[in-house]
């Protein structure tokens, strides 16, 4: 299969499930509650996310997408590495789309109904390509995580899963239990680490910048393990 093909076919898979996804969505994040309001015929004020829902969903078809396709594009002809750019590619251009929908979908108002997106109103900013920049950022990093974490469920099973699992969810028990061992200092010094990861100080409030550089560092991460685990993925066969 060539490059083109595949990202093509990886693409139109990816844009029927965000079509899907935007369709039910439109009905439950939109149609219902503007008929509530016009049923109830108060005066109050109604504002609907549009961007959580699609940030879980940005990491659940990257994580089916990179489950079913990768068998097949190995049948077809296709080496790891050349697999590993149509993913990046494909994410890279949905994340795009993705944003700039999500962003302009922000600007409806109907009434007592608005629509809006929590992080563009914590990290305000007056230039709109910003705004697409921050959103665009945020789901390259949930979309990569769901390729890594779609081929990390493909590559491992049973007991070397659980381990691997056992492992990951300790950290945070680790890391909290050192941070109370530690004392005031401890916990004032990663409480402004927390800080300078989300860009947040005293007395400017939250900053744009070093939450840019926190996502694009997280995407680089898990695409980068990504690529390290696709180049070692195998195909799974059934009863192994």
């Amino acid at each position: 299969m060539k490059f083109k093909t595949a990202v093509e076919y990886r693409l139109l898979r990816q844009v029927i499930s965000l079509g899907i996804f935007f369709a039910w969505w439109f009905l439950f994040g939109i149609i219902f509650p503007v008929v509530g309001l016009l049923l109830a015929g108060g005066n109050e004020k109604v504002s609907s996310d549009v961007l959580i829902p699609i940030m879980i969903f940005s990491v659940i078809i990257s994580f089916i997408g990179m489950y079913s396709d990768f068998k097949f594009f190995i049948q077809n002809g296709m080496n790891r590495f050349n697999i590993f750019l149509v993913n990046v590619s494909v994410v890279i251009m949905t994340s795009i789309g993705t944003s700039i929908i999500v962003f302009l979908l922000s600007k409806v108002s109907i009434k007592n109904f608005d629509l809006t997106v929590f992080l563009t109103s914590v990290y305000s900013s007056k230039n709109p390509f910003v705004n697409i920049l921050l959103i665009f950022t945020l789901l390259l990093f949930l979309s990569s995580l769901g390729l890594l974490l779609g081929t990390f469920n493909d590559m491992f099973t049973g007991v070397k899963k659980i381990v691997i699992l056992l492992l990951a969810m300790s950290i945070p028990v680790i890391v909290a239990t050192i941070v109370q061992l530690g004392g005031e200092a401890a916990r004032n010094y990663w409480i402004n680490l927390l800080k300078d990861i989300v860009g947040y100080s005293n007395k400017n409030g939250f900053s744009l910048i070093p939450l840019f550089i926190t996502l694009f560092v997280c995407s680089a991460l898990c695409i980068i393990l990504f690529y390290v685990l696709n180049s070692l993925h195998e195909i799974r066969h059934k009863g192994v």
